[in-house]
């Protein structure tokens, strides 16, 4: 499965206004490792989306880090709830430790879409 960034992805064809979430904080949806509507764990913001050939999100890019200079990784579709209203992101069942466990995000996975 090929994946790209959603940006270069054309997009006229979808409601695509889901997809803006750049710039969205992450928190985790636990707090002790306890399922919580209450928690205020940030994880990161979101810098990417990625997606598949027919423009259906696989995955966040989760910067965990500050600034340009913090650690991406990559957050499955099937560990995301999206609140536009709040601007989150919220990684369910992923604790700060996890987060820090995900695969990596490599922009040379993407092969020729990122040049």
């Amino acid at each position: 499965m090929a994946l790209m960034l959603f940006d270069q992805f054309d997009a006229s064809q979808l409601q695509s206004e889901k997809y803006q979430i750049k710039g969205f904080d992450v928190h985790s949806d636990l707090v002790a490792g306890v399922l919580s509507d209450q928690t205020e764990e940030r994880l990161g913001t979101v810098s990417d989306v990625l997606v598949n050939e027919a423009g259906e999100l696989q995955y966040i890019v989760v910067n965990l880090g500050s600034g340009i200079a913090g650690r991406s990784v990559l957050l499955p579709v099937d560990k995301v709830r999206l609140d536009h209203d709040q601007r989150r992101v919220y990684a369910e069942g992923v604790s700060k430790e996890q987060a820090e466990a995900l695969p990596a995000f490599d922009p040379q996975m993407l092969g020729n879409a990122m040049r």
